[in-house]
């Protein structure tokens, strides 16, 4: 190893622990937001919760789309899209969607087909191994979402630096003048809104405003949003009534010469719920949202073959599972992590359709059957109560079916499992309680709140599986607290977990499972420099291997937060070599 590599990475080693311990800090209070959402980290893709909160739109607070939470059953039974399943063209428009598609920058041959199980989607024309960057897309519009607007350029979207803020609406930051005379011909016009109203509207809002600043600017580029599924026929009218008032908001937000008829109005949001997405940076946490007109083509999957990850506001779609010809290409549009039936409804709610799945299959098929001891959802499982077992238990009926008690057997230890239902569902009902209330203390006192977070914990461990979805995200909280707090072994023993939890959930090429690996490494890095043992750097070159591993997959060799890793394997092995030396 030449010196200077050696000098270079022991001085990033040697850097401060309050330096490391704020990077890690920085990115858990990011993922305090997320997470207070209830979502998963980076995998919900679709900017739906922009929309579900309700708003006094005469103060421009925080609206919201539709929830999307009543459950209305559908005729629909698989992916199928009414508008877009007879033909590859769009009738009214009489743009071929092939055409489209040969628009859009692939590096794999690929069509939009049919078929009676998921409707239109995106095929391949050859067998793609996993790794391959398989499509590149650009927004149609774009912006910057209100918790990252001071730190995030508006045009670029590239974090950190010194931005410069807009002279006159003082609400959008830049990274350079460059980025900021590229943007103007879109915020020239938002600008004078924003002063004139002297408050930002929220993010759905300044994105709808920008998809018809565009428009008005370039009116043929509008044939990619028309050309987007709206499903408006299956919205019913009390998931209309918002976009209504919405549409109040957006009128007085645009120039006239780019407002819409009510009626166009109202059909650009349902185009807007169903085709949004969020931009994220490399760790998967959303910073703002965007309209893709030509990934919206690709089908959604609780068990992809692809994943979108960013570059800036550049989608890319990597394959992290080897696809075979005249296989369809997926992304999941949801959080996976979550049980199957929630998932369904999730998908039916804010998509209309009914997700028929490999993985919803797997366990639909099996789950009330006879091989259900085989084949347990371990999101929504129970832990076996044998003590030298902790295998996953298919869990009891509610009592409202009139189930008050459930046997089971334990596939691993067979060991013969009462349970009381009701004593099981009071006692996680309390654990939720308290979950419930350490939410609301966090803003307020992590110390107080670590205490109602550890109370849940205590009896989900007893009662929930490991990669049961509550638990997890109680995992997921208490690591967030314990990073904020400095207590790293905590936060360490918990994230550890996280890992064996992931790999039960998600495939090894998984994002989410190669950035809970790499932020578990980070976690070891900001102990104090002097407790770091040669044991602890073997663990941390382990991890980090298997982080920079799969990364090179999902995110690509020259994605940022791949080269970070890479660096950071270069640090240890480094520190790893001197203190063998010693």
């Amino acid at each position: 190893m030449s010196t200077k590599k050696k000098t270079l990475r022991r001085r990033k080693i040697s850097n401060s622990d309050e330096e490391e311990e704020q990077q890690v800090q920085k990115s858990n209070e990011v993922q305090k937001r997320t997470s207070a959402l209830g979502t998963a980290t980076s995998t919900k893709l679709s900017f739906f919760d922009e929309i579900n909160e309700e708003a006094d739109i005469s103060e421009y607070k925080s609206l919201k789309f539709i929830s999307k939470d009543s459950y209305s059953p559908m005729t629909q039974s698989s992916n199928t899209q009414e508008k877009n399943i007879n033909t590859g063209t769009n009738v009214e428009q009489g743009l071929s969607f092939n055409e489209q598609i040969s628009k859009m920058k692939t590096n794999v041959k690929s069509e939009i087909r049919t078929s009676d199980q998921s409707g239109r989607g995106i095929f391949a024309l050859q067998n793609i191994p996993s790794g391959t960057l398989v499509m590149e897309d650009m927004s149609y519009a774009s912006v910057v979402d209100d918790a990252n607007l001071s730190i995030i350029c508006s045009n670029c979207f590239m974090k950190g630096g010194k931005l410069l803020c807009c002279a006159n609406c003082k609400i959008v930051y830049y990274c350079s003048k460059e980025c900021q005379r590229n943007d103007w011909a879109i915020h020239q016009h938002e600008c004078k809104i924003f002063v004139k109203v002297q408050r930002k509207p929220p993010t759905s809002i300044r994105l709808i405003c920008r998809i018809l600043i565009r428009r008005m600017s370039d009116p043929a580029s509008f044939k990619e949003i028309e050309n987007l599924q709206s499903n408006r026929n299956l919205f019913k009218q009390e998931k209309i009534e918002p976009f209504v008032q919405m549409s109040m908001v957006v009128r007085e937000c645009v120039p006239k010469e780019a407002i819409l008829n009510s009626s166009d109005m109202i059909e650009l949001f349902c185009r807007f719920t169903e085709n949004s997405f969020s931009i994220m940076d490399g760790e998967m946490i959303p910073n703002g949202a965007a309209i893709y007109s030509n990934t919206s083509l690709i089908n959604h999957s609780c068990q992809p073959n692809c994943v979108v990850v960013f570059e800036k506001s550049k989608m890319m779609i990597r394959c992290i599972e080897p696809i075979m010809k005249d296989q369809e290409i997926t992304i999941n549009y949801i959080d996976v992590s979550q049980p199957g039936e929630e998932r369904r409804k999730e998908l039916q709610d804010r998509y209309y359709f009914i997700c028929k799945c490999e993985l919803c299959e797997y366990y639909k098929l099996y789950n009330y059957k006879l091989y259900s001891k085989s084949h347990v959802d371990p999101r929504s499982a129970l832990r076996c109560q044998n003590p030298t077992c902790s295998n996953a238990i298919e869990p009891p009926e509610s009592l409202e079916l009139g189930v008050e008690e459930y046997t089971s057997t334990c596939s691993v230890c067979s060991k013969e499992i009462h349970y009381d239902v009701a004593d099981v569902e009071k006692r996680l009902s309390v654990a939720l309680e308290f979950f419930d209330k350490g939410t609301e203390l966090r803003d307020q006192d992590d110390r107080q709140a670590v205490t109602l977070f550890e109370q849940t914990f205590k009896i989900q461990q007893e009662l929930l599986y490991e990669a049961n979805y509550n638990m997890i995200r109680t995992r997921k909280t208490l690591v967030e607290i314990y990073c904020n707090l400095k207590d790293w072994k905590k936060a360490l023993d918990h994230s550890l977990k996280l890992i064996e939890s992931y790999r039960i959930l998600y495939s090894k090429s998984h994002p989410l499972l190669s950035l809970q690996i790499y932020s578990t490494a980070r976690i070891y890095l900001s102990f104090d420099y002097n407790d770091i043992k040669v044991k602890d750097l073997e663990k941390i070159d382990e991890l980090l291997r298997e982080a920079l591993k799969g990364l090179e997959i999902t995110h690509g060799y020259q994605h940022p937060i791949t080269k970070m890793v890479e660096m950071n394997l270069w640090d240890v092995e480094g520190e790893l070599g001197l203190k063998k030396g010693e």
